[in-house]
């Protein structure tokens, strides 16, 4: 069995790993790319919620949540049986011509909430065979050595444009005339990010499909073999378990977020206010994943990541009870780093234990944790609506988050004794 990472801890070789010319320019382009996503989000999260409000959040969590559910193995085993280049490609071209149809919609006025959830559900079925196969190219490129400095220093690109897009998509909402902000040119701005990333495409690793088409198993069988591999091997069970949690009953918070600023008096209900909060999320995921990257040379990485969990428990709790925005980042900050340092150190670890040809069906095994994050999401958002229209002056946002955040807290006691036990090595 491979080891997982920090089972031998090595000195962190940035500087030979910056000097990998593919990985650089991979890194560079997404760093770019993942800016203009963080500005789309924002934008259209908060032309949802201040047109639609809370029912309005909870279908556009619910479309993206059903094709991520239904299509990440697909979408894992694809990776494991396609040149992952040309799948990149393909996944990269699809979400630039929905960028555009959401761009286009948005200058003719008001956008119909139908076309909203369509364009958050395409990006879910896209997103089902982009993670894995943009997850899997960095496994080309790299030594299996330098493998979770990779992924922690591709997550460090990630986490530092969620600081800087929120807080440029609140400037680019500002701009133009009136009071009424502007998200059209936040969706021109993400257009024009995914340039550079389509560029340096040709420049990647081009990897053959393993064997020909007549010796790879067939679709379900593969889904089969990757489902068994996570069966057998009881590390990856508990780091799945662990990551469900975070997953259903954590990370929801950012999907909530608007909500909680739209109908928080205090938080001025304006779009200013969530780009600073969603810019303390992204800082604190800065830190949480600089941290990550020092956590290779621990041997306890099964109570650290229980630790953050923990932390994310208690951080959301401190979030929806926040009454003023300096407590309301303090806690999204705190919610930020713990919740990218448990799924980072996760990922890496689950890569760690896993064979590279089964790598993209484990990755998207993994990912269906976005399906469940989605689909509390959207459950969340709903029983926020239905509750305040029952019970008119409550805060229903403060009800619904704290009963996830409590739950997210029993279930990290429950696996703490089995994260406690995880060996790094199978």
């Amino acid at each position: 069995m491979p080891s997982a990472p920090g089972a031998s801890p090595q000195p962190l070789d940035l500087q030979r790993l910056w000097h990998n010319l593919p990985f650089r320019r991979f890194w560079l382009a997404n760093l770019i790319s993942n800016l203009g996503t963080s500005a789309f989000v924002m934008a259209m999260t908060w032309l949802t919620v201040k047109s639609y409000g809370a029912h309005g959040i909870a279908l556009l969590a619910l479309g993206y949540g059903i094709p991520q559910c239904l299509l990440q193995v697909f979408g894992g085993a694809t990776t494991d049986r396609t040149p992952r280049r040309l799948l990149f490609l393909r996944t990269q071209v699809a979400l630039v011509l929905v960028a555009l149809l959401l761009l286009l919609a948005t200058t003719r006025g008001v956008v119909p909430l139908g076309l909203l959830v369509a364009v958050n559900a395409c990006n879910g079925v896209i997103s089902a065979f982009d993670t894995p196969a943009r997850t899997a190219l960095i496994s080309e490129m790299v030594s299996r050595e330098e493998l979770v400095l990779a992924q922690q220093v591709y997550s460090v690109a990630s986490n530092v444009t969620n600081v800087f897009g929120p807080a440029l998509g609140g400037i680019l909402l500002s701009i133009g005339h009136g009071t009424r902000s502007h998200e059209e040119l936040a969706f021109l701005f993400n257009v024009l990010s995914f340039l550079p990333l389509l560029a340096c495409i040709p420049w990647l690793p081009r990897s053959p499909a393993p064997g020909n088409a007549a010796e790879r198993p067939a679709l379900w069988s593969s889904i089969r073999e990757g489902l068994s591999y996570v069966k057998r091997q009881r590390s990856l069970r508990v780091l799945l378990q662990l990551l469900a949690l975070v997953m259903l009953l954590g990370l929801p918070f950012q999907t909530l977020l608007p909500i909680f600023v739209h109908s928080h008096s205090s938080m001025q209900a304006h779009h200013s206010t969530y780009a600073a909060l969603l810019s303390a999320v992204g800082l604190g995921g800065l830190v949480g994943s600089l941290l990550g990257m020092a956590s290779g040379q621990t041997r306890r990485l099964g109570l650290a990541l229980a630790a953050a969990a923990l932390g994310l428990a208690l951080a959301i709790l401190l979030l929806a009870g926040s009454q003023v925005i300096h407590w309301a980042s303090l806690s999204a900050f705190l919610a930020g780093a713990c919740g990218v340092f448990s799924l980072n150190l996760n990922n890496a670890l689950m890569q760690g234990l896993t064979p590279m040809e089964l790598q993209g069906r484990v990755i998207a095994i993994a990912n269906l944790g976005k399906g469940l994050q989605s689909f509390s999401a959207a459950a969340a958002s709903e029983a926020i609506h239905l509750l305040g229209r029952a019970m008119v002056g409550s805060n229903a946002y403060l009800v619904v988050q704290s009963a996830l955040a409590l739950a997210l807290l029993a279930g990290v006691v429950l696996l703490w004794r089995p994260m406690a036990q995880l060996e790094p090595r199978q």
